[in-house]
């Protein structure tokens, strides 16, 4: 015998108000009609959902354990009717947008601020990963675009770059190398460095300029994300080699930037999925996202 959706919902009802009477009241129905569900219920699913005592069920552990099922499944039925009302009321006016960490915590927020005066009631989700997590996101259409640190060739994407930036030494406010213009390895020689896990894309570059100059550092702290490798500078924990963007979101805190050389880029693409329609929604996300992306470099250059 096939579970019926008429079935659950008295079953819910029940658990819900705790008699056949209160939920033939909810649905509307009446209460032989419940009862009859609810038995229709046990037979489909082979559980005794409820202990029959004189003029009350009681729910037994199997109907309780059932219950937790069912509200799951309501919770995503009550999605599906949200996700119906959004596309109804704003033709489909959603966006799904996928960025890697650094960016997802500043720049993505930024634009999102900006974009939502010109759409604001445009329904928006945020995933962050890793590039490759968020290539696969984009590449099974889970998110409408993303925004990764390397273009991977095992998806068949469309991409175009975002930026291209040099990377800079921060370090604590007040630290003895704030007087410098310019950052070079000796000067990080023996220093407290903050640095990203050997794994890590990036670490090598940056190790093999160190190592190409003789340098050591004394790396105590390793994390691989930026902002948290900000955080530890601002404590006067270390002084760490960043994308300069990481830096935006702590001005106002007790850390300083400087140039470093030899450089060292980050960068930035923009990925879709081929052959995609252009969507209005996601061409008016990307110039805002280029916009707040020309911004934030004009604010780092003063």
């Amino acid at each position: 015998m096939l579970i019926r959706f008429s079935q659950v919902e008295a079953f819910r009802a029940v658990m819900l108000s705790g008699s056949t009477t209160a939920a033939a009241e909810i649905l509307h129905t009446a209460q032989p009609n419940v009862s009859r569900a609810i038995g229709q219920l046990e037979k489909a699913t082979g559980l005794r959902l409820f202990d029959r005592l004189p003029g009350k069920l009681s729910p037994s552990n199997d109907g309780m354990l059932f219950f937790k099922e069912v509200q799951r499944s309501f919770t995503g039925l009550r999605h599906l009717e949200e996700a119906a009302n959004r596309i109804r009321r704003f033709s489909g006016g959603s966006l799904t947008v996928a960025a890697i960490p650094i960016l997802a915590l500043g720049l993505i927020p930024r634009t999102i601020k900006r974009f939502v005066t010109a759409y604001p009631e445009t329904s928006i989700s945020i995933h962050t990963g890793h590039s490759s997590a968020v290539a696969q996101w984009v590449d099974d259409q889970t998110c409408d675009i993303g925004i990764v640190s390397q273009i991977s060739e095992t998806f068949g994407l469309a991409h175009e770059p975002l930026f291209e930036i040099d990377a800079v030494c921060v370090m604590p406010r007040g630290h003895r190398l704030q007087s410098k213009e310019l950052i070079v390895p000796a000067d990080l020689a023996a220093e407290p460095y903050i640095s990203l896990p050997r794994n890590e894309y990036g670490h090598s570059a940056i190790d093999a300029i160190f190592e190409d100059a003789g340098i050591s550092r004394l790396i105590n702290l390793e994390t691989s994300y930026s902002s948290i490798t900000c955080s530890l500078v601002a404590q006067g924990l270390g002084i760490a080699i960043v994308n300069p963007l990481a830096t935006l979101d702590f001005r106002h805190q007790e850390i300083v930037t400087r140039p470093f050389q030899p450089s060292i880029k980050h960068n930035g693409y923009l990925i879709y999925p081929k052959g995609r329609p252009n969507q209005r929604l996601i061409s008016s996300f990307v110039e805002t996202l280029k916009a707040v992306m020309r911004e934030d470099r004009d604010t780092l250059k003063a």
